[in-house]
């Protein structure tokens, strides 16, 4: 194997990277994929709700029973047969016929949006590392207080699902009782006091 040391490369020389895809190919395959999802979602009225397959069918059908590949495979095709393949074998709770759970549909605009949202690849960590995930993420909150009648001075954020909003209610309301700072001191600074009633949350 031959490696060139990073202090060799000039400064205007590109890195090339394995993912790497030039413009055309990225082209190419996006409007490909495109093509293929509008397709495949205009045929869900008339496939299954599911396949009911077992999970050794799906785990064949998916080529998942094979060693760590060494190789890499063309984004074309692996785009082509994963989408395919990936609508041959799942649930679709985009299905008329779906009644479970509270899932909602996979709406066109908002596959489109996660599209855009994967290419900036925003880490919402700190308002300095994603400004204007930060500001809609805001703008949403006061949304959301306005449609059920909170004020929109009402502060807010967006969690990953329903396990991680009760925690951080858990979190504001543990804020919110304790007589000391909870962040700062941890919980041995306190007196041994419940912060939290049961009662209180279970009204």
């Amino acid at each position: 194997m031959n490696l060139t040391p990073s202090s060799a490369l000039r400064p205007e020389q590109p890195r090339e990277v394995p993912l790497a895809m030039d413009p055309a190919a990225f082209r190419a395959a996006g409007h490909a994929l495109v093509d293929q999802l509008a397709e495949l979602l205009a045929s869900v009225p008339s496939r299954p709700v599911t396949p009911g397959e077992s999970p050794t069918v799906v785990r064949d059908a998916l080529a998942l029973n094979g060693p760590l590949p060494e190789q890499g495979t063309a984004p074309g095709p692996l785009l082509q047969d994963t989408a395919r393949l990936l609508f041959d074998h799942s649930l679709f709770n985009a299905h008329p016929r779906f009644m479970g759970y509270i899932t909602s549909s996979p709406a066109p605009i908002g596959i489109l949006g996660d599209l855009l949202a994967a290419a900036l690849n925003p880490n919402v960590g700190a308002w300095v590392l994603s400004p204007a995930a930060t500001e809609i993420e805001a703008q949403t909150v006061r949304w959301i207080a306005e449609l059920i009648g909170y004020p929109t001075t009402a502060g807010g954020l967006m969690v990953s699902g329903g396990n991680m909003a009760n925690m951080v209610g858990f979190w504001a309301a543990r804020a919110a009782r304790a007589s000391w700072d909870v962040r700062a001191h941890g919980l041995a600074a306190g007196d041994g006091t419940p912060v939290l009633n049961p009662a209180d949350l279970c009204g």
